[in-house]
């Protein structure tokens, strides 16, 4: 995979050799950019970039197995996708971030995440969901909010991390 930017339009570009890109534009462009990164990953395009205040995220469930078997489920929930999609551009992003984790561990089996999301955003959490296609589990937070959430991740998981959002590093004009 090679990363190189474009003086024209300072556009990022990936180029994949043979391998599926699905989700690598938006992750390399998010690693690369900082901040909340939307992209089409079909025209490998930015849409748009917001900063965001620096918040909190407590990281677990990734010493679980990944479960691909229902990625078709997934797949038939494109339409529910794309129109989350449109939600988050217009500013909803933790009910979108939230809405989609759960579709996601429901999908793919992810039972104990689920109950993990629930607690999250009963301990305050303002989004909790599956990272990607799982199996980790995140929970974003306020800073000084996410004690009573690691409180229940050391009695239920036993190990986590915990980290912060990046925000915005470079603006795409």
């Amino acid at each position: 995979m090679l990363i190189r930017w474009s003086r024209l339009g300072w556009r990022l570009r990936l180029l994949a050799h043979g391998s599926s890109i699905t989700g690598a534009f938006d992750d390399a462009s998010a690693a690369i950019l900082g901040g909340v990164v939307f992209t089409d990953n079909k025209s490998l395009r930015v849409i748009r970039q917001l900063n965001i205040e620096p918040l909190t995220v407590v990281i677990t469930g990734y010493g679980n197995r990944k479960n691909l078997q229902g990625i078709d489920r997934l797949r038939g929930l494109s339409g529910i996708y794309r129109e989350l999609f449109s939600i988050a551009l217009n500013g909803d992003l933790w009910r979108v971030a939230t809405i989609n984790g759960i579709l996601v561990a429901e999908s793919l089996g992810y039972h104990r995440a689920l109950e993990t999301i629930g607690a999250a955003m009963r301990l305050g959490a303002l989004a909790s969901g599956v990272s990607g296609n799982g199996p980790s589990i995140y929970a974003v937070f306020k800073p000084g909010d996410e004690g009573p959430f690691i409180d229940y991740i050391r009695s239920t998981w036993g190990y986590y991390l915990v980290t912060r959002l990046v925000g915005t590093r470079y603006l795409l004009s």
